[in-house]
């Protein structure tokens, strides 16, 4: 499978962007990585956020990987507890699942949503 990830953090932000690089690369084969994009706090006011898309191969469904990326998102210091729109260490979301013959299997409406996450991703496609 070939997922799209896209990476956010607006609390320590360069350091946690690179924590959650380091272990993507753990993980995932044949990793790329867009741009980092800084943004200015979308729905709140706040510290602008890095932004990037990660993209890599790895033999896992959606709902283990995610199960991996929320584990990362805790390294980072995520507090669960945190209102939806607020700062945030880390945030790592899939945006894109491919099958091995590049169709789409799952594709999440933040790419036609957001600038912060269509334009790192059209980087990488």
């Amino acid at each position: 499978m070939k997922y799209y990830l896209s990476l956010g953090s607006n609390i320590d932000a360069q350091a946690n962007i690179d924590l959650a690089l380091l272990e993507l690369d753990k993980i995932f084969s044949n990793s790329e990585c867009s741009s980092i994009y800084q943004t200015q706090a979308e729905g709140f006011k706040g510290d602008d956020f890095l932004n990037l898309v990660f993209a890599g191969n790895i033999d896992m469904g959606f709902k283990d990987l995610n199960k991996k990326l929320k584990k990362i998102e805790d390294i980072s210091g995520r507090k669960r507890n945190a209102p939806k729109f607020g700062p945030r260490s880390l945030d790592i979301d899939i945006i894109l699942q491919l099958d091995h013959k590049e169709e789409i299997l799952f594709e999440s409406d933040e790419i036609t949503k957001y600038e912060f996450v269509s334009q790192p991703l059209s980087e990488i496609v």
